[in-house]
């Protein structure tokens, strides 16, 4: 039976039993980098403001420097006319206290003049349709990750930023997945393009969303893959697989922390539980 089968016929799944709180309380010292990542959120519903409130308690406990979102950030189409009920209203409490957000253009998003006013809207964090920013020990380098975007130049791009990049730690950031068990799948297409620029330059992690759950997989030639598309779109079951190293059908988010010798991944759902916990060694 084919994977999108198994994957109907499964049920959402959600995390039962609580696990230790994790991290400390105290402010990232220096080089160290502490941010929070999600995908999938600007449905405007409950399970987006839920998945806000609880990324706005983890900031008053251990704060963040900023928030990656992770593409579909307006659903159905981008419009940015819902604003307010996909974005400002979910996160008010986080952007009230000044957390800097960056964003990706998700397949949902360019529905509307191609993604062309997320873009240009300045709360989104974007200096482009691809574009890279550093803070602290970390580098992320954040993608167009649509059949529609501009590959060539964005793998010349790609292939520079990386090259010259003195960070301890890179991150690259975009919507759709290369390895995935869920509804979509391993992407061989994505994984052509961008992932030997990936194992060749030492990219640690590759965040995105797409899939709606949560995914970590076990390091695959050095790279550990995050799915974190569980921000408030309708979910989608998950079957795991052997390249699986947590996967989970449930409205949530990343923590993440770069330090000196090592990144920390903490997710959370959005009750407040934590239902992931892992820690990725420099390369």
């Amino acid at each position: 039976m084919r994977r999108r089968q198994l994957l109907q016929l499964l049920p959402a799944s959600a995390m039962a039993a609580a696990m230790a709180l994790a991290g400390s309380n105290a402010l990232a010292g220096p080089g160290r980098v502490r941010f929070l990542a999600v995908a999938d959120t600007g449905s405007g519903n409950s399970h987006q403001r839920a998945v806000g409130v609880q990324m706005a308690a983890v900031h008053r406990q251990r704060p963040v420097d900023l928030v990656v979102l992770g593409g579909d950030n307006i659903y159905p189409s981008g419009d940015m006319a819902l604003i307010n009920a996909t974005f400002l209203r979910p996160y008010a409490e986080l952007l009230a206290a000044r957390v800097p957000f960056h964003a990706v253009l998700g397949n949902h998003d360019i529905r509307t003049a191609n993604g062309d006013p997320q873009v240009a809207y300045r709360p989104f964090g974007m200096r482009g349709r691809y574009y890279n920013l550093r803070r602290g020990d970390l580098e992320l380098f954040m993608l167009d990750t649509n059949g529609n975007a501009d590959w060539a130049g964005q793998l010349r791009w790609l292939r520079s930023v990386l090259g010259s990049s003195t960070a301890p730690w890179k991150v690259v950031v975009g919507h759709h997945p290369i390895y995935s068990s869920g509804y979509y799948g391993n992407d061989t297409n994505l994984r052509g393009k961008i992932g030997s620029l990936l194992q060749r330059h030492g990219v640690q992690l590759y965040i995105n969303g797409h899939e709606h759950n949560y995914e970590r997989s076990r390091p695959i030639d050095g790279i550990t893959y995050l799915v974190v598309g569980g921000g408030g779109a309708s979910l989608r079951p998950i079957l795991p697989t052997d390249q699986s190293a947590r996967a989970i059908s449930t409205y949530s988010f990343a923590e993440i922390e770069a330090g000196p010798k090592e990144l920390t991944v903490a997710a959370w759902d959005s009750k407040g539980q934590l239902i992931d916990r892992a820690v990725i060694a420099r390369r």
